[in-house]
């Protein structure tokens, strides 16, 4: 049976709706983090992803599963390519910019993940005039929910600043800031995860402690973190707020309260993010 007018107009429509391109990105480092960004580009779609790694099972093993492009030599993978992300060690830094150094294409949006490793340096080491921004997301990017702030050196455009919160997107949140202030946010969110396991291990053997048994203390744990940082972002509420609302007058919570203000435990984190950060700085005279 023939189309009538409108069905065939629609199909017509519907065929000649230019598709967008997709952006090619090429993520050198195929650890945790490397792992990370492919599987969120995949899942955000929109992306061509290639990977390098001198690890060739760990390219392999993403190549298989995510079905994008292993990638042997990364300076003869760069034409056509929009971005390069590099998700590898600072100390490993100048090994991997070597092969690339005046080689990446000045249309192309380099991309660092490095921790302490300023903007001037990435571009000085690859002898790139073009884009280039510096990040710090963290390990919850594995599960697309990293906290990442970046920033960016004045040949970024305003297309290559889209890309790259698109390329942040996919595996979390994204804010821009001042790079003076990645250092501390290295020290805050880029090692935060590691403060909070902690603050869960710490709960859960409370929990052992006090008779309940581990797996469901861990699984508890684990929830009141996750729901009061929920909580928080949901709101928008001051933290101290939402603790004032749980914290009744004689009651168990403030009692709890001020055994974790006599012991430290404001004091405690604040010092973590602070040596992080100065960590993060002090790492650029190791490289």
């Amino acid at each position: 049976m023939p189309m009538s007018r409108s069905t065939s107009q629609a199909a017509s429509a519907s065929t000649d709706i230019p598709q967008s391109p997709q952006s090619a990105v090429l993520i050198i480092g195929a650890g945790n983090m490397g792992a990370a960004f492919a599987r969120g580009l995949v899942s955000a779609g929109g992306f061509k992803v290639l990977v390098h790694d001198i690890h060739q099972a760990r390219v392999g093993e993403l190549s298989r599963t995510l079905q994008i492009e292993a990638v042997t030599s990364p300076a003869a993978a760069l034409v056509g390519v929009d971005a390069v992300i590099l998700c590898v060690k600072p100390q490993d830094l100048a090994a991997v910019a070597g092969p690339l150094a005046g080689q990446i294409p000045g249309a192309c949006l380099v991309i660092s993940i490095l921790a302490g490793m300023q903007i001037q340096d990435i571009a000085n080491l690859l002898r790139h005039h073009g884009a280039v921004v510096r990040a710090m997301p963290n390990i919850a990017a594995t599960v697309h929910a990293a906290a990442t702030a970046i920033s960016g050196n004045d040949a970024l455009s305003e297309v290559q600043k889209s890309l790259a919160e698109r390329i942040f997107k996919a595996i979390g949140e994204v804010d821009w800031i001042k790079e003076s202030l990645l250092d501390a946010v290295t020290g805050l969110s880029g090692s935060g995860p590691a403060y909070l396991y902690m603050v869960i291990e710490a709960l859960t053997d409370g929990g052992v402690k006090m008779g309940i048994p581990r797996i469901l203390a861990a699984r508890l744990a684990t929830q009141t973190v996750l729901g009061s940082a929920l909580l928080v972002k949901e709101t928008g509420l001051h933290p101290a707020i939402l603790r004032d609302q749980v914290t009744t007058p004689g009651g168990t919570t403030i009692s709890a309260i001020h055994e974790l203000e006599d012991r430290g435990l404001r004091a405690m984190l604040i010092s973590a993010v602070e040596t992080a950060t100065l960590r993060s700085a002090s790492l650029r005279q190791k490289t």
